[in-house]
């Protein structure tokens, strides 16, 4: 009996030990692959790190780009306000359309007889009898001057007219004030004096006050404004030295010409200074001094002519719905340095359109 007893006994310790064994083993293996799992997702906790640190790091340098452009952009914006608010412009009514007459006025001086000369060949050739140009002339006159003489009412202007008739020489001595009050114009056209065309600080504040003074003494019931956009001298003009070459001349006036039309509103931009860039591009239209009768003041012929496209293409046409490419007129004698012809005429035109489809930059399609 006694030895039954110690036999289950002994089996029954076997058996917990099978049982403990048993335990063991699947917690070593356990422990085996944790350890061979740690280092991997050590790694993968690493590399998201990383990547995100990376990938945040952009963000940060094109945000900074972006809001030094904006805040450029912002301040440009704020000038240009600050600029109308203190001089105190207006929205620029648009062209008249079709008008049973167009009566335009010229404040400038020898570059605005320059730019009108040549209407009245064209008016003439296209049949149009119902526009007229009148020219307030003052020599070298800058806007500073023509406020000044407004307020003292001094009588140191011509005035001239040009239409299909030719022109005509109304006054020897006016006042602007009075020129002002000659007629209900449409158009009114605003100059600066060319050596100081180049500075848009030499604009201000004459021009607003100008426009102001023309407002109080107006005639029509609206106006609309405009601006002449000279043109660069000669490359051996010693006038030039202010602006180094020609070139650097014509884009300074090109750059404050589109910062007058920025702070005042004013749209309408007449780009005789374009166009004579485009001609001096062009071979077959190199006569005299580039286009210059003395290295300041255009060519007679060729010049004037090309500057009264520019004028016509940018007022007139739009007004009375004709086009340049219609005119067939001859201007100047066969024995005339630049005379207009049919062998330049298209040349001619061709730049003046040029520049009013584009008022600040030379066209590659002059040449043709």
């Amino acid at each position: 009996m006694k030895r039954l007893i110690w036999i289950g006994m002994l089996a029954v310790l076997s058996l917990q030990g099978l049982a403990q064994t048993s335990k063991t083993t699947p917690a070593k293996n356990t422990v085996k692959t944790q350890t061979n799992t740690k280092p991997v997702a050590k790694a993968t906790t690493t590399k998201p790190a990383a990547t995100k640190n990376t990938t945040a790091a952009k963000p940060t340098t094109d945000k900074a780009v972006f809001k030094e452009k904006t805040t450029a952009d912002n301040q440009a914006q704020k000038e240009i306000a600050a600029m109308q608010q203190t001089v105190g412009y207006f929205n620029n009514p648009p062209l008249p359309y079709m008008p049973q007459k167009l009566d335009v006025l010229f404040v400038g001086n020898s570059f605005s007889i320059d730019t009108s000369a040549a209407l009245p060949s064209i008016l003439s050739s296209l049949g149009i009898t119902n526009v007229n140009v009148y020219v307030l002339y003052r020599g070298g006159c800058s806007m500073r001057q023509h406020y000044e003489y407004f307020k003292s009412g001094e009588k140191v202007y011509e005035l001239y007219r040009y239409n299909y008739q030719g022109e005509q020489q109304l006054e020897k001595a006016t006042s602007i004030g009075d020129a002002m009050q000659r007629v209900p114009y449409d158009v009114v056209v605003w100059q600066q004096y060319s050596l100081e065309s180049g500075d848009h600080s030499t604009y201000e504040p004459y021009l607003s006050k100008l426009i102001q003074a023309y407002n109080i003494t107006k005639l029509s019931a609206r106006t609309t404004f405009a601006f002449n956009e000279t043109w660069a001298y000669a490359s051996n003009n010693k006038n030039l030295t202010k602006y180094k070459t020609q070139k650097n001349m014509w884009k300074s006036i090109c750059t404050a010409v589109r910062k007058m039309k920025a702070v005042s509103g004013i749209d309408v931009v007449i780009p005789c200074g374009t166009a004579v860039q485009n001609a001096r591009e062009v071979e077959a239209l190199k006569v005299d001094n580039e286009l210059t009768r003395d290295g300041t003041h255009i060519n007679f012929y060729a010049g004037r002519y090309l500057l009264a496209c520019t004028f016509f293409e940018s007022i007139i046409a739009p007004c009375m719905n004709r086009s340049i490419r219609d005119d067939n007129s001859i201007y100047g004698k066969s024995t005339d340095i630049g005379q207009v012809t049919d062998a330049n005429r298209r040349l001619l035109q061709n730049c003046a359109r040029l520049a009013v489809a584009n008022n600040y930059e030379i066209s590659e399609f002059a040449k043709q």
